[in-house]
């Protein structure tokens, strides 16, 4: 009787184990799964410099939930940094198959950055050409047992156009 009672207990271990290993390699797949979409606009550029207004998705195409931090934005051009987001501590929940959306996160790059790293951004935004400008998004994924840092870098178009349609009006 002793027997069968640690055979079942060892069963009962070893099957928990067994789950809790499934559960964290579920979860680590599922980060690498979750995909993110930045956009980057002009909002305004006057004496004190340019400011950008990125907006971030985040898509979870998995069946599992996730909860991670607010992402921090950094902006580069050619590898070097011209900017960043404010760090923001705060949990965000994606559910299964879901999505969170991040508008307005507001970007300054200041007018001597503009000058002597990013003369060819400020040369596009004067002229109303495309851009092209490194996003690099970066959040920690909350696995319960254990946290993952998660950044991915993507190179999207900033359209600067002449007549301020990518400006915000005031009435």
């Amino acid at each position: 009787m002793a027997s069968i009672k640690k055979i079942l207990l060892g069963l009962g271990i070893g099957g928990g184990v067994f789950a809790g290993g499934m559960y964290l390699w579920r979860l680590n797949k599922t980060s690498v799964n979750l995909e993110i979409v930045p956009s980057v606009k002009l909002h305004k550029l006057d004496l004190q410099g340019l400011v950008l207004r990125v907006d971030v998705q985040l898509k979870n195409p998995t069946r599992t939930g996730l909860k991670l931090k607010f992402p921090f934005i950094r902006l580069m051009i050619k590898g070097s940094s011209i900017g960043s987001s404010q760090a923001v501590n705060q949990d965000i929940a994606i559910p299964a198959f879901g999505e969170a959306k991040f508008e307005a996160i507001m970007i300054r790059i200041p007018m001597f950055s503009l000058l002597s790293t990013a003369k060819g951004l400020l040369q596009a935004v004067q002229q109303g050409e495309a851009f092209k400008i490194g996003v690099t998004t970066m959040t920690t994924i909350d696995l319960g047992m254990k946290k993952l840092p998660y950044e991915k870098t993507d190179e999207v178009q900033l359209i600067a156009a002449q007549n301020g349609s990518n400006k915000k009006t005031e009435d």
